[in-house]
């Protein structure tokens, strides 16, 4: 094994002990991923957090579609919408790729590439 194999593993090695893998395999569908740390109180939750995400949607389609009632609650809306976007961001695995990014240099496995 060369130094840069030796190096990426053991780097590899304490990374994994470092954070919490935002994608899991899904134990029912073979090839697919669940996602970790996305969740909702209730079902209602669930409704409403899909609502706001569809409200958006066709806000930023149709800017005149709305009322005055709906966009009272757009700071809210928003708000949610970052929630959800923050706990679907992978927690811990830009460094793994950094690590593996660093190893790629190292063995000139990107050479010609642009």
């Amino acid at each position: 094994m060369n130094p840069n194999e030796e190096k990426l593993i053991n780097s590899l090695k304490y990374q994994a002990k470092d954070h919490h893998p935002t994608l899991k395999p899904h134990p029912l569908f073979n090839n697919k991923y669940e996602v970790s740390f996305f969740y909702v109180d209730n079902h209602l939750d669930l409704l409403l957090t899909v609502r706001v995400m569809l409200y958006l949607a066709k806000k930023v389609i149709d800017p005149e579609l709305y009322d005055d009632i709906n966009e009272r609650y757009e700071k809210e809306y928003l708000r949610q919408i970052l929630t959800i976007a923050n706990r679907l961001m992978p927690q811990g695995e830009e460094e793994l790729m950094d690590h593996l990014n660093l190893y790629y240099r190292e063995e000139k496995l990107r050479e010609g590439l642009q």
